[in-house]
């Protein structure tokens, strides 16, 4: 028996030491409301990182809400989608992802290149090379490193990722534009207090959080049962 605890606790360490997970601290949160010409897909929320990027979260807020000129994020549609890599949105000038519009001018400069997306659900600026951040976004649907360095990560996906997976399976043309429709029909910010969220896949610590009554519960009928069958002399 006090070998097996050994080994699980030995277990237990190894899993925290060998991850490399960050955390990071979501001030803000805003949603989307998506629809496609047959039906409402539902809703994606997305946690800000207004710590890492707050001139670029700003402008993603102002989008989201009351816009710029009264044009936001309302109303428009998912002008690329990629699978397998990412789905972008935003454009609120053209509506077509050659648009470019942002509470500083037509552009603003990257902010915080050190953050990677390394999970799918990375929400980041959309651009057309260093310093060319505007009004579009785009979420990635699985690991992608070769983003990392180029472009500003806002925030990540905190519910409905299986709707932006829902996104992915749009047809589109050989230019990776939808063949059908796919809007964002409102938008807005949630009322939220400061949280932390990792970019660990198994988030480990979390679960065991989660899991800390049960797991006592666990341990401790099996302690008992341990004690009775040495009593028992089983």
């Amino acid at each position: 028996m006090k070998k097996y605890w050994f080994f699980w606790i030995l277990f237990v360490a190894k899993c925290f030491l060998v991850t490399d997970a960050r955390q990071f601290r979501v001030t803000d949160q805003v949603y989307l409301d998506i629809e496609n010409e047959e039906t409402k897909l539902g809703r994606v929320v997305i946690g800000l990182f207004g710590d890492l990027a707050p001139k670029a979260v700003r402008n993603f807020k102002v989008l989201a809400t009351k816009g710029i000129n009264g044009k936001s994020y309302k109303g428009t549609h998912f002008n690329r989608i990629v699978k397998r890599f990412m789905v972008q949105a935003g454009d609120v000038v053209l509506d077509n992802g050659k648009g470019s519009i942002s509470i500083y001018g037509e552009t603003f400069k990257d902010e915080n290149l050190d953050t990677k997306h390394t999970l799918a659900g990375f929400v980041s600026m959309a651009n057309n090379g260093k310093n060319t951040n505007g009004c579009q976004f785009f979420i990635t649907l699985t690991g992608a490193p070769y983003l990392d360095g180029t472009h500003t990560v806002i925030g990540k996906v905190v519910e409905g990722q299986n709707i932006v997976h829902m996104i992915e399976h749009t047809p589109t043309d050989s230019d990776d534009r939808p063949k059908y429709r796919v809007l964002i029909a409102d938008c807005g910010l949630l009322p939220t207090e400061p949280y932390y969220i990792s970019d660990d896949p198994y988030d480990l610590k979390a679960w065991i959080k989660a899991s800390a009554l049960p797991l006592s519960m666990s341990f401790s009928i099996l302690g008992f049962f341990h004690w009775l069958m040495r009593k028992m002399e089983i």
